[in-house]
C-alpha cells in the first residue's frame, strides 16, 4: 500500500448510488475522499485510472499522475483514503492494471450494483438531460453496438446494456483483489445505515460513527418533454461563466431549476422494452448471482 494514495476505491457501477455513498463516507473522520481540488474543480470522480478510455469523452476528470497524487495531499491521519470513479467497473481491464501498477495489490474494492434494467433506463435519463442523446431509449438500445467507435466524443454512459453486464467485470475484480465488497442498490436504498456500518467494518474503521444519510445525491428519474426546450435550457446553462460574475451559485441553480421545471417530466419505461431487457440480461444475472452468492431473482421479475 502506498502512502497518501487510495487504499480503497468505489469502482461503480454508474447510476447505482455511488455519489451518495461517496458523500456519506466523506462524513467519517477516519476517511478521506477528494471532492474539490485546490482550484475548486470538482474531482469527486477523477477517472484517472481509465484516462486513456475516457479523457476525450468527459468534461471532468484528472488526467496526470501529478494531479492525481495531489488530490490526496490533504489526507492526514485518516486510516481509509479513497476515491470513487464509476467507469473503473466498465473499463475493468484498464482499471485493474492501473490500480495494481499505481496503487498496489492490497487496495480494497467496493462495487455497487443495481438491477441492470433499471440502471440502463436511469443512465438514459441522465444522458438525455444533455444534448448528446438525441434518440429514444428504444432506438438507443438498437444502435448501442459500435456507438462509441462512431462518435469519439460520446460519454461511455450511452452503453446502456453493456454497462449492466456485470458478471465479467465483478469476476475480474474478485479474481484480482482479495478484498472486494459488493453492495446491492436495493439494500443501500432501504437499509442505508446498516450498509454503511458494514462498509466501515470492511474498511477497518469505527463502525459506530453517526452519518447523515437522509440526503440523496445525483438523483435522476426525469427527462425533457421537448427537445427544443432542452436545447434552449442546456445552451443557456453553458453561459454560467457569464452569470458567475453577477449571481451567486445557489441563486443561479435555483433560477435554472425553476425555469426548466415545467418542461421536465417523469416517464416510465415501456413494458415491452422492459421484457426485452429482462431476456437480454437473464443469463448474466444468473451467473452473477452464483458468483456473489446473492438472490437476484427480483431483478428478472
Amino acid at each position: 500500500m502506498k502512502k497518501n494514495l487510495p487504499n480503497f476505491l468505489i469502482v461503480g457501477a454508474a447510476k447505482c448510488g455511488t455519489s451518495s455513498l461517496h458523500n456519506y463516507l466523506n462524513q467519517h473522520p477516519n476517511i478521506f475522499m477528494p471532492s474539490f481540488n485546490e482550484e475548486g474543480k470538482n474531482v469527486k470522480e477523477p477517472q484517472f485510472l481509465v484516462k486513456n478510455q475516457v479523457k476525450n469523452r468527459l468534461h471532468f476528470g484528472v488526467w496526470t499522475w501529478e494531479e492525481y497524487q495531489s488530490l490526496f495531499k490533504q489526507a492526514k491521519q485518516q486510516k481509509a483514503i479513497g476515491e470513487s470513479s464509476v467507469f473503473y467497473l466498465f473499463y475493468y481491464q484498464d482499471a485493474i492494471h492501473e490500480i495494481k501498477n499505481r496503487l498496489g495489490n492490497d487496495v480494497k474494492i467496493i462495487i455497487m450494483l443495481r438491477n441492470p434494467i433499471d440502471r440502463a433506463y436511469s443512465a438514459f435519463q441522465h444522458v438525455s438531460r444533455g444534448l448528446k442523446e438525441k434518440h429514444t431509449f428504444e432506438y438507443s438500445l438498437e444502435i448501442e453496438e459500435g456507438r462509441l467507435e462512431k462518435d469519439k466524443t460520446l460519454t461511455p454512459m450511452v452503453m446502456y446494456k453493456a454497462m449492466g453486464m456485470y458478471y465479467e467485470m465483478v469476476k475480474a475484480y474478485s479474481d484480482s483483489f482479495k478484498d472486494v465488497y459488493i453492495i446491492l442498490h436495493e439494500d443501500f436504498s432501504f437499509s442505508t445505515n446498516k450498509v454503511l456500518k458494514e462498509v466501515f467494518q470492511f474498511l477497518g474503521i469505527d463502525e459506530t460513527q453517526k452519518i447523515n444519510s437522509e440526503i440523496r445525491y445525483n438523483v435522476g428519474g426525469k427527462i425533457w418533454s421537448n427537445n427544443t426546450f432542452k436545447r434552449v435550457f442546456v445552451t443557456a446553462s453553458k453561459l454560467k461563466t457569464v452569470f458567475k460574475k453577477i449571481l451567486p451559485k445557489k441563486t443561479r441553480k435555483k433560477i435554472m431549476e425553476n425555469l426548466s421545471k415545467p418542461f421536465i417530466k417523469k416517464v416510465s419505461m415501456k413494458e415491452k422494452t422492459k421484457d426485452d431487457l429482462i431476456r437480454y440480461f437473464q443469463k448474466d444475472i444468473k451467473k452473477l448471482a452464483i458468483l456473489i452468492n446473492k438472490d437476484l431473482t427480483n431483478w428478472t421479475k
